[in-house]
């Protein structure tokens, strides 16, 4: 009784903290005499070496029974009546999946020797969600690869990428998909990528819902959503080693011609072991991870240049506890450290200007279950991670700049100032020339680089890297729940859940010195804007960004999103059929630093690092239904149809639109004589903060989807779906006036400015001016933005005997006039989401060529992969797929500047400003083939395997992300390559 009444209490407490899903599975099913008829009263006992107790229910009136809240794993499972033979069967508890087991009883005395294993299906009687997964088994037995974003390419619908940083598209952004590992959120917080770094090497399940989603598990992703979980302990002590490796000759060579970290020598040991604390009540497990990497970086321009060297450690502890029968817990810890030496020096740039790297990923977990009773469970779980990263000088330099009259940099020692770019002679004879060329040319003999002719020359970097960049990123959250079954001949399996998250990120960033540092020659003047030096000659010029400038006496900026979520969800079977009458509401609140409430008409004044509410979107805002109905026709096939609509929760906008980035975030221009003394300088600051237009809805994504899923034989099923995916209201910075100074159509020019008096409500700041933001920028949302997403998908998996194959494939059409994955030249990094180059400024408006296919639109998606265990103790494994190429388009200033519409003036940048509607032109498509294999040996009562992975084994390194800016002599060239083959080899020992 005490114990029922501190988990009573627990899951009150824990009602105030954030967090995601529980990590288990459920077991479900029927048992019935030979004659069909129910059997009630059946004792089902439910055994695993993951489960420390076993678990043990009876069967109900109509013969049904449920296992909830399982481990997942492999189960045993004993039915057991009166007067009835006992019966075992074999079934896998699979992570967010419930497992069918339906059984037959017959007379006692009646003896069976026939073992049943249940088979995974995609048929789902109760439920339409796109569900997949990954067993154990498979993930060890196909080439799946070390990252845990290599699972993705066995994703049926998810297209398969190269980047590091942005995920796939799968009927939205590349940014709308929500990523966790162990039921943690692991993506990256505010930007909706995946740049956290967790690995496969003690995966034990894959769990991928990509639509169709219930109101359960607080799923608001606009793409997919994927979770894992992590191996535990057993009932027996177990562990193994493993080591694995790739050399650069074990990689064919690059076409593509450019340096790339597939030249280099690569390595990753792993480790784990677990079992019994307590028996039947307690048990352990833990394991190490220690990746390497290194390339010989040879020499530049410069001369030698230091290696590259890339370590990681982590380490991994988790209990699994089962206090009561009833009752399970699961806490773990998971610790990451990396550290990048040289990781960064260019062709033309000194040794002292790398960059080294480091980061510290950490995840902790607590969660929990308690079956109540045969028809109730209760769980809870909280959730607290930390992505810490540094972009640091591998050279620091003590100088501290400052923005004073007087202050003075060292001519004599550049390299010891900041990054030196050192000058160009210049080709012209004037006057202007010979007086830059005889005042840079001992600069040039002093820093430059020697040439092949043996020239000593200008053009290259000396000193160190100029910016010192930390970016700390951190999410809490918990969430509890409560699952209910009522009725019998009606059944409503009734789910209520609660859910509170809060990310953040601390940004901090300063200069290394002076920055960057150029010497100018004294050929241009200082502005009339500087009059302590208006008119004179600039000999040397800075940028330096000092966090800790002017009084702020603050060095990080700190943005928040925080989340509550409630959601009910109801399925009702009635006979063949199953409904699901579900909803989810959200409310979000975005908070940034300097602003603090005044007693002025716009209410509020600049208040360097304190934080204040920026935005808030309320409960009836953010109202998700999910309806479903699956009816079950013949009793093992079905048909089904679903709504659902999903607010995504990411939002760059805590940080982009941020008061303090006035402030905190300023450049400072620097400008020196020719002796280094400083005699001017402005603030050259490239954001501000941004106020956002009253009453915003937020960006949805409507879903609909009808299917079917057919159970062809007892080992293999199929199904088939349509999908129509409708996503609109987005939001952008963008210019108040942006509707009439860029030649919006009639009806949007007509609705005038966003905020009419922005100059009158903006806050006064202290420190651009009397009052204004600084910016002519809005948070708006933009007039008729929308994506549309049709796709048509079969799948279908077939398991026998030794084998296991599945296969998909997609046909789909994403088109739009909002491409949030395709807003800058450079395509393989976290855009802002919100604050990105659409609708900034003339010819990034939506009228602008903007509708059309969009950057993730790829027509044909064809995926296979199995494995096959072959009779000498051994197994093969493949990964195939195709998929065609991607929508692009030209991109030119020209059609918007003095002989187009005139709305750029002067600029020349072809920067997201379309020349031709979105998405005419298209890559190459892409096929690949990855290979497996494993031979086992059995030594000394240990298993040892030696494994071997082929990549690419065609070799196959399609060229995608060609540079769009028409202007660029690289115009139509791939910027990202597919990865080239490669061989791993690995061995394993088990014990």
């Amino acid at each position: 009784m005490h114990l029922r009444r501190l988990i009573c209490c627990l899951i009150i407490v824990l009602v105030s903290i954030p967090l995601f899903a529980q990590q288990t599975g459920s077991i479900t099913g029927k048992v019935t005499a030979t004659d069909g008829s129910a059997l009630p009263g059946v004792t089902v006992e439910a055994r695993s070496e993951a489960l420390p107790q076993p678990r043990v229910t009876t069967t109900e009136s109509n013969g049904e029974y449920q296992l909830p809240a399982l481990q997942p794993g492999n189960y045993t499972l004993t039915f057991t009546l009166g007067g009835m033979q006992t019966v075992t069967r074999k079934a896998e508890a699979l992570l967010g999946q419930s497992t069918q087991m339906n059984v037959q009883l017959g007379m006692q005395g009646v003896s069976e020797s026939i073992t049943v294993t249940a088979e995974s299906s995609l048929v789902d009687k109760a439920s339409t969600a796109l569900k997949s997964g990954l067993t154990e088994t498979a993930i060890r037995q196909l080439p799946t690869g070390q990252e845990y974003r290599d699972l993705l390419k066995l994703a049926p619908g998810v297209q398969v990428t190269d980047a590091e940083v942005r995920g796939p598209s799968a009927g939205g952004s590349e940014q709308d998909n929500v990523y966790q590992f162990d039921g943690v959120n692991v993506t990256l917080p505010l930007f909706g990528t995946l740049a956290a770094e967790p690995a496969t090497h003690d995966i034990a399940q894959v769990s991928i819902v990509k639509g169709g989603a219930k109101a359960v598990d607080f799923n608001r992703a606009a793409g997919f959503t994927i979770d894992t979980v992590s191996k535990s302990g057993t009932a027996q002590w177990k562990g193994e080693v493993k080591y694995q490796m790739q050399t650069d000759g074990m990689t064919a060579p690059l076409t593509s011609g450019s340096v790339s970290k597939y030249d280099e020598n690569k390595a990753w040991t792993s480790g784990n072991v677990g079992g019994p604390i307590l028996r039947d009540r307690l048990f352990f497990f833990g394991s190490a991870y220690h990746p390497t990497r290194g390339r010989d970086n040879a020499s530049n321009a410069y001369g030698s240049v230091p290696s590259f060297d890339s370590t990681r450690s982590e380490y991994f502890g988790k209990l699994t506890a089962t206090p009561t029968a009833k009752i399970l817990l699961n806490a773990s810890y998971r610790t990451s450290n990396r550290e990048n030496d040289f990781a960064s020096i260019g062709s033309t740039e000194a040794p002292t200007a790398s960059v080294g790297e480091k980061s510290k990923q950490v995840i902790g977990i607590v969660e929990g279950s308690w079956v109540v009773n045969d028809r109730s469970v209760a769980t809870f779980k909280y959730n607290d991670y930390g992505l810490k990263t540094s972009s640091r000088p591998d050279t620091l330099f003590g100088v501290v700049p400052s923005a004073a009259l007087g202050s003075q940099i060292d001519i004599n020692n550049l390299d010891q100032m900041g990054y030196f770019t050192v000058p160009v002679l210049r080709t012209g004879g004037t006057p202007s020339d010979l007086a830059f060329n005889a005042f840079v040319t001992p600069l040039i003999q002093k820093y430059g680089f020697v040439n092949a002719a043996g020239a000593r020359v200008g053009g290259g970097a000396v000193g160190g890297a100029p910016q010192v960049n930390d970016q700390d990123f951190f999410r809490k959250a918990g969430q509890v729940g409560y699952d209910l079954t009522i009725g019998h001949a009606v059944t409503h399996d009734l789910h209520f859940g609660y859910m509170q998250s809060q990310e953040e990120e601390d940004l901090a960033r300063f200069s290394n010195g002076w920055g960057l540092l150029t010497a100018q020659g004294g050929r241009v003047n200082c502005p009339a804007a500087v009059t302590s030096c208006a008119g004179q000659p600039i000999f040397f010029q800075t940028d330096f960004q000092r966090s800790t400038e002017g009084a702020i006496g603050k060095q990080v900026i700190n943005s928040q999103y925080r989340s509550k979520n409630f959601e009910i969800n109801d399925t009702i079977k009635i006979g063949s059929w199953a409904f699901n009458v579900g909803v989810m509401a959200s409310k979000d609140t975005l908070y940034g630093e300097g602003l603090q409430k005044a007693d002025n008409l716009a209410g509020l004044v600049g208040a360097p690092g304190v934080r204040y509410k920026m935005y808030q979107l309320d409960w009836d805002k953010q109202i998700q239904p999910r309806l479903g109905a699956t009816w079950t026709y013949n009793g093992s096939d079905t048909l089904y149809a679903s709504y659902a609509k999903y607010v995504p929760a990411a939002s760059s906008l805590p940080r982009a639109a941020s008061w303090d980035r006035n402030t905190l975030g300023l450049v400072v221009r620097g400008y020196f004589d020719a002796t280094g003394k400083l005699i001017g300088s402005e603030q050259v600051a490239s954001s501000s903060g941004k106020l956002f237009v009253d009453d915003l809805d937020p960006r949805y994504t409507d879903e609909y989807m009808l299917g079917t899923a057919q159970q062809f034989t007892s080992r293999w099923s199929g199904r088939f779906y349509s999908r129509y995916r409708f996503s609109t209201n987005f939001w952008e910075d963008t210019n108040n006036a942006a509707r009439v100074n860029f030649k919006a159509p009639g009806d949007i020019a007509l609705k005038g400015p966003y905020i009419p008096n922005l100059g009158a409500v903006s806050p006064p700041t202290g420190l651009r001016g009397a009052i204004g933001s600084g910016s002519s920028y809005v948070i708006a949302e933009l007039d008729g933005a929308f994506t549309k997403y049709y796709e048509a998908t079969a799948e279908s998996e077939y398991h026998f005997g030794n084998a296991n194959l599945t296969g998909s494939y997609t046909w789909s059409h994403y088109y739009g006039n909002f491409d949030q994955d395709n807003t800058s030249t450079t395509y393989d990094f976290a855009t802002f989401i919100g604050s990105s180059n659409i609708a900034d400024g003339g010819g990034r408006q939506l009228w602008n060529y903007k509708y059309g296919d969009l950057h993730g639109d790829r027509r044909h998606l064809l995926k296979m992969n199995g494995y096959y265990n072959l009779p000498w103790n051994a197994s093969v494994g493949a990964v195939t797929f195709f998929q065609s190429g991607h929508a692009w388009e030209m991109w030119s200033w020209e059609p918007y500047g003095p002989n187009g519409e005139n709305v750029i003036g002067t600029s020349t940048s072809d920067t997201n400003r379309y020349a031709e509607p979105a998405g005419r032109r298209t890559t190459d498509d892409h096929y690949q083939l990855d290979l497996n294999y494993t031979q086992n040996f059995r030594v000394m009562g240990v298993n040892l395997q030696l494994i071997g992975d082929l990549y690419n084994a065609f070799n196959k390194q399609t060229g995608y992300s060609p540079q769009p800016a028409v202007h660029s002599a690289l115009f139509g060239v791939p910027r990202l390559f597919h990865a080239p083959r490669r061989l791993q080899l690995s061995a394993r020992l088990q014990f």
